[in-house]
């Protein structure tokens, strides 16, 4: 079933492709109704001009309706539409790339270069293709008829429009549509046409008064000349600048002079010039213009020199990124996590029983073998522990000196070259086995779609970037899940209360030897609430390096095309006009009616705009069942028990190796 933020993006698109045909502020305010609608159309809400009313909060399994239907339920004083329209247009990035993926993989858009156009089977037909199940938007044969089709016609003629398409006509001429894309003569032809049809539904008034509303008033607003003001830069030492601020306390340093120059500021590394975006008004850019205005292929080009490869699904840009986020979608999915959580339970208990009891080991390496593994037999059905040094040394050498950039090659070359030549020997048996012939031949696994894409399309994915499209089911966790994974267990056992009602409510999930499913995990309440707060005290990449392909400006400064830039999206974390108190461990934060983390744009744990952590959803799965299951199954010490967590920011953020552990007994 096609939703009405997916109709009313094929209705304004321009038909030339890539581009809508509104102002960008008004397309976020209309995907907010249309949200808003759509949970109306679902008896979840009601409203009318004066309020908006949450009818039952049952979340309805859709990444696209269901982040707006909680944001809702955990309001704690009501609001009108109008601030739930311009509430939820902060989310309109989000919106606008899964309703986009969808009609891609309904075969109704398809990708290109410069941005997606109908598919050449609905621009001819003027129909939307039927899915197999014979399912789609509203009922009967004229459903099947192209939105702009069906909305023309009934502007231009006396037939009775169904009601979804009376909240779209709402909904694109609250955003301006009719006005950008029909002449003088034609306005003058429908305009009362258009009166009447506006009027016919209250719920579809309500919404596109408040569309229209915040549209009005964002164009009112006044835009600041650019380069208004020169870009700061920071003093810092000869060559060195602020590298070494930078490298012993990043969030420190980037907080600090954030709080100093606002939301844009220069900073000196050696042989580098960075321009640093900060705040939450830089996150808003990023997660709404970024695909307009920033570039991620140059951050990677040493890095894949290094490797031999022409493109990863981190360096893609546009649609080739987006071609490849939807092949690997799947495998990544929480839904590959639910189909094999037996196997991510059976992996935790075979480490955590080799663990000697009572005696010292370190965390994060213990950790980090155990999600390897994990992800390994999830996702490739391979375990790779026979490479865990190689495969770490590797990507903390790649990291170091070709996309950080902090140390040079030739320091490291040896172990690296060592390392490379063992993550190839994992590859070809990866590979061997998964190829006909192989024992895991069948295998329905992440590893199984990127051989699937290669064969399909052996010049998107050639055999020169397979290795590291392979390879990432291996690494992806070691730096994010498997350290995200060891701090969520050093904060629950350094609080013996949090550590009792975390173990209480893991106990019952598991009891009688249950295997959860995703929608259990999320009723782990003390658990869920740890890891959120792990999450943003202790963000797995808490910047982003992107290169300004096109000028912009925030903040009335101005960034010229080619800055390299550094987006500092975690610094909102710790500021308190965000996140009081920040520097406490507070899991009550994300409880209503404070729910701090439902301001938009300042909890980003996973990133931002279109190259948002593809696996986010999968990763914060696993690392609630990992602690709970933790937990359940044996009893843990700090080592010393008043050990104090001590980190390291290069290559990345992680616990020293000074963080250590006990299992004191198995209890289960």
């Amino acid at each position: 079933m096609l939703r009405f933020a997916e109709e009313l993006l094929l209705l304004l698109l321009k038909e030339d492709g890539g581009e809508v045909a509104v102002a960008e502020a008004n397309l976020g305010y209309a995907l907010a109704g249309a949200v808003l609608m759509d949970l109306a159309l679902e008896g979840r809400i009601d409203t009318d001009l004066q309020r908006l009313v949450l009818i039952d909060q049952a979340p309805l399994n859709d990444d696209l309706l269901d982040p707006a239907l909680e944001a809702i339920a955990a309001a704690t004083s009501p609001h009108d539409a109008g601030y739930w329209v311009r509430h939820l247009a902060g989310d309109a990035g989000r919106i606008e790339e899964v309703a986009l993926a969808r009609l891609r993989q309904k075969g109704i858009l398809q990708a290109e270069e410069g941005g997606v156009r109908l598919s050449p089977r609905t621009a001819r037909a003027r129909q939307y293709p039927r899915p197999p199940d014979g399912s789609l938007a509203g009922e009967g044969e004229q459903a099947e008829q192209e939105v702009r089709l069906r909305i023309m016609r009934i502007l231009f003629s006396e037939d009775v429009p169904a009601p979804r398409d009376v909240v779209i006509i709402c909904l694109a001429n609250a955003c301006g549509f009719f006005d950008r894309t029909l002449s003088k003569e034609e306005i003058a032809e429908c305009g009362e046409r258009l009166d009447v049809v506006r009027r016919l539904d209250l719920i579809g008034q309500a919404v596109a008064k408040a569309v229209g509303d915040a549209a009005a008033g964002a164009e009112k607003k006044p835009v600041s000349p650019a380069g208004t003001e020169p870009i700061p830069s920071l003093p810092g030492l000869p060559f060195l600048g602020q590298a070494l601020s930078l490298a012993s306390s990043p969030t420190e340093f980037l907080v600090k002079n954030y709080r100093r120059h606002g939301p844009v500021f220069r900073v000196r590394l050696p042989g580098q010039d960075w321009v640093a975006l900060a705040g939450a008004e830089a996150n808003r850019f990023v997660q709404r213009k970024g695909r307009d205005h920033l570039r991620n292929r140059d951050a990677w080009t040493s890095a894949l020199a290094e490797v031999g490869a022409g493109n990863l699904v981190t360096s893609l840009d546009g649609t080739e990124h987006t071609r490849m986020r939807q092949a690997l979608a799947r495998g990544y999915s929480r839904k590959t996590l639910e189909d094999r959580m037996d196997v991510a339970m059976a992996v935790c208990r075979r480490h955590v029983d080799a663990w000697a009891a009572q005696k010292s080991i370190g965390g994060k390496v213990a950790i980090q073998r155990l999600v390897v593994d994990q992800l390994g037999s999830i996702l490739a059905s391979y375990s790779p522990c026979g490479y865990f040094d190689d495969m770490t040394t590797f990507l903390d050498l790649l990291l170091l000196t070709r996309i950080a950039k902090i140390q040079p090659m030739f320091l490291h070359r040896r172990r690296y070259n060592a390392a490379w030549k063992r993550m190839n020997e994992l590859f070809e048996k990866t590979m061997r086995e998964h190829r006909p012939g192989g024992s895991l031949a069948d295998a329905d696994d992440l590893i199984a779609d990127v051989l699937a894409l290669h064969d399909a399309d052996p010049q998107f994915l050639p055999e020169t970037d397979l290795l590291m499209a392979a390879m990432g089911p291996f690494i992806a966790g070691v730096d994010t899940v498997a350290i995200t994974t060891s701090f969520v267990l050093y904060m629950l056992l350094k609080d013996s209360e949090l550590a009792a009602r975390a173990r209480a409510e893991a106990d019952a999930l598991f009891a009688g030897g249950n295997t959860p499913s995703i929608a259990d995990l999320a009723q782990l309440d003390v658990t869920r609430r740890v890891t959120m707060e792990v999450l943003r005290v202790y963000p797995p990449v808490p910047l982003m390096v992107r290169t300004a392909s096109n000028s912009f400006e925030i903040g009335g400064r101005r960034v010229a095309a080619g800055e390299n830039l550094m987006v500092a999206m975690t610094v909102t974390h710790h500021l308190a006009e965000h996140f009081p108190a920040p520097e406490r461990f507070d899991i009550d934060r994300y409880l209503p009616p404070r729910a701090e983390h439902r301001q938009p744009d300042v909890y980003t744990p996973f990133g931002l705009g279109h190259h948002r952590c593809l696996a986010a959803g999968f990763a914060e799965a696993q690392l609630i069942l990992n602690a709970a299951y933790l937990m359940h199954i044996a009893e843990f010490a700090l080592h010393p028990p008043d050990y104090e967590m001590r980190t390291q920011a290069v290559p990345t953020l992680r616990p020293k190796a000074s963080f250590r552990i006990r299992k004191l007994r198995m209890r289960c």
